[in-house]
């Protein structure tokens, strides 16, 4: 296995550190059958009692083959440890649509399948998301109750955020912290006898209760061959169980897809992210042809035709990009991909649009952030409003290309103006779509060890894109209510209190509000239900907008965003407007989608007030929404050069 080279050597005091625990390190190991085998375990994404059969039928959950595992399984295939990887995320979702009366009892089921193939494996299970705490205390409980003398270990983001909550709570016996090969190399080694050498990236508790930590480590390898580990995961069927986002969606439910893994880290170091503290400074690339060699052989023995970039960084080195979109062009014409993390924008010129299109690319996200230059510094975002909306000049050239932009907003200290600020760069960039997020904290960021006296109303998340609304709660104090909110504000009852509580800013009444002002949490929710209306709905570019192709792919993003969310009028709305405006539809089908929008408002109070503050159902009468007298400066900036920066008046 290629190790590659780590930006961050352990230094001297780690070393001297981690290796006062070398007895206790010895004593711990001896404990379990680390040879015996390993069950590799990827959560529910989504917690069962809010589950939704229709948007699971509809396949609006996410389903990412667990690709972690893949890797950790490659690294156990190298060193001759029999492994098996149960993906409860596919199990769960494929049961929700067939109608399984007991979610749990399945996971249950699935676990002792996977446990009986071996004698006494490793238990690992993968804790990436904060949301998903409550599936990962049910999953390790039960492995506990029934597997007792067993070594259950944790890995991922959010268990290397925070592994002494899950030690202490008696969740695990060991965290492999940050990238997991190298850990589990260095520590078979060790288990071993091969070496003395401490390992390296593990906590553990010790026999008389005290955590131990060895040193700390980021980078790892990055050549890893996964393609046998395929065979492990129906990774054929996952389209079938749900998508990997829109974008995947857009491109057909039925088209099977797979995601790829190009390189590691990011150049970027912002405040808000987690990627530099658990893949270390810089970018590690795998070749061109390696990571063809892995789309060829799912596209050919699998049958994936859609592709989604897991990188944080996929363009970086834009000689090795250019290299890999043309591998991908001459080797796999006819293949689709989109890349949802977001991409930075100063990075993209002319020349690798065009080699995105030739590739097959249907759309990315870019990671701007904020719309104010004073707040993307201090964030330490490489990009500037000029540049970005010199970049979203050039978007207008590939109307093929779906781009849609991430803002976040509430970040500490954040005045209301510059929150405003990132609400007219959308409008002026005219790009196809908007993703508002709430900012939520994540442990050891800059942002987090600054101001981490901000409560536990703030749910970590990982490298702060995870949830594009409203959340409450945190690890600590994490609860149903919490999750709902994370996974759907409106439906989690976010904004139950619209209209009863005298002193909240609602609607436009936003615009009231100081702009010296550092808004209070739940101000935030209404300005980011606020912003999304405006920039997405009511000055959505395809309103006014003549081009073809955009307002052909506008109206299958909506459709496919219904799916996830079918209560939505906004969306229903603004469909039924666009199908009219193309004059392709039948009348049959028109009049559905204008009785279907109209229902979703008449049924619900929530979104009959919603309409009353903003007038959404004039879509219904084919008509556009118009903002108030003294947002005219908003409205405007459809207009004129996209490149000029935007001005409040």
């Amino acid at each position: 296995m290629n190790m590659g080279k780590s930006k961050s050597p352990v230094s001297e005091t780690e070393v001297a550190a981690g290796s006062s625990c070398l007895a206790e390190l010895d004593a711990f190991v001896g404990r379990f059958d680390f040879d015996a085998g390993a069950v590799l375990v990827n959560l529910p994404q989504v917690p069962f009692d809010i589950l939704d059969p229709q948007v699971a039928k509809n396949r609006g959950y996410f389903a990412y083959p667990p690709s972690s595992l893949l890797y950790l399984g490659a690294c156990l295939r190298e060193l001759d440890v029999k492994h098996s990887i149960v993906d409860l995320n596919y199990v769960v979702l494929r049961a929700v649509q067939e109608g399984h009366p007991d979610l749990r009892a399945l996971c249950r089921e699935k676990l002792r399948e996977a446990a009986a193939q071996y004698k006494k494996p490793l238990l690992c299970v993968s804790f990436m998301f904060e949301a998903t705490y409550p599936a990962f205390e049910f999953v390790c409980k039960f492995l506990r109750s029934e597997y007792p003398g067993l070594c259950i270990a944790a890995g991922g983001v959010n268990a290397t955020a925070d592994p002494d909550i899950l030690l202490d709570r008696g969740l695990v016996d060991v965290v492999f912290c940050n990238e997991g090969e190298q850990v589990l190399d260095g520590f078979y080694r060790f288990v071993r006898g091969q070496t003395r050498e401490i390992p390296v990236n593990i906590v553990f508790r010790d026999a008389a209760g005290k955590v131990q930590r060895t040193p700390l480590f980021s980078g790892g390898p990055v050549e890893i061959d996964i393609k046998p580990e395929y065979d492990l995961i129906p990774v054929h069927d996952y389209h079938r169980a749900g998508s990997l986002s829109s974008l995947s969606r857009m491109n057909g439910l039925d088209i099977p897809f797979g995601t790829i893994l190009a390189k590691r880290g990011c150049r970027a170091f912002c405040a808000f992210c987690g990627v530099r503290n658990f893949n270390g400074k810089g970018v590690r690339l795998r070749g061109a042809k390696e990571v063809v060699d892995e789309m060829t052989l799912l596209h050919e023995k699998y049958g994936i035709d859609h592709f989604d970039w897991l990188d944080d960084d996929l363009l970086n080195d834009k000689k090795e990009t250019l290299a890999l979109f043309h591998e991908i062009s001459e080797r796999l014409p006819g293949i689709t991909w989109a890349a949802n993390n977001g991409l930075i924008a100063t990075a993209v010129d002319r020349d690798l649009f065009e080699a995105m299109r030739k590739s097959g690319c249907i759309g990315f996200k870019v990671g701007l952030e904020s719309g104010n230059d004073e707040m993307i510094k201090r964030i330490h975002k490489p990009s500037s409003v000029k540049q970005f909306l010199n970049f979203a000049k050039l978007a207008q050239d590939f109307p093929d290309i779906f781009v849609s932009i991430n803002f976040i907003l509430g970040l500490p200290e954040e005045r209301f103006e510059q929150m405003r600020d990132s609400l007219l760069v959308a409008v002026r960039s005219r790009l196809n779509w908007h993703n508002f997020y709430m900012y939520q904290h994540l442990k050891n960021t800059e942002f987090y060890i600054a101001y981490g006296g901000l409560g536990d109303d703030y749910i970590n998340k990982e490298h702060g894109k995870e949830n594009s609304g409203p959340t409450l709660g945190g690890l600590k104090a994490i609860g149903k209510d919490s999750l709902h909110l994370y996974i759907n504000p409106v439906r989690g009852g976010a904004f139950n209190n619209l209209g009863k509580d005298k002193d909240l800013p609602t609607g436009y009444e936003i615009f009231n509000i100081d702009p010296k002002l550092v808004p209070p949490r739940t101000w935030v929710r209404e300005i980011w239900f606020t912003f999304i209306t405006i920039a997405n709905f009511l000055t959505n570019p395809c309103i006014k907008g003549q081009d073809e192709v955009r307002l052909k792919g506008m109206i299958r993003w909506l459709d496919v965003l219904g799916m996830a969310y079918p209560q939505d009028p906004m969306m229903a709305g603004l469909r039924y407007f666009l199908m009219e405006k193309s004059a392709s539809y039948p009348k049959a089908q028109l009049e559905e989608a204008r009785s279907k929008a109209k229902a979703l408002i008449d049924q619900s109070d929530y979104w009959s007030l919603r309409d009353r503050q903003f007038g959404f159902s004039s879509f219904l009468d084919r008509a556009a929404p118009e903002l108030p007298a003294k947002l005219k400066y908003i409205a405007d900036l459809q207009e004129g050069d996209i490149s000029v920066e935007p001005i409040v008046p």
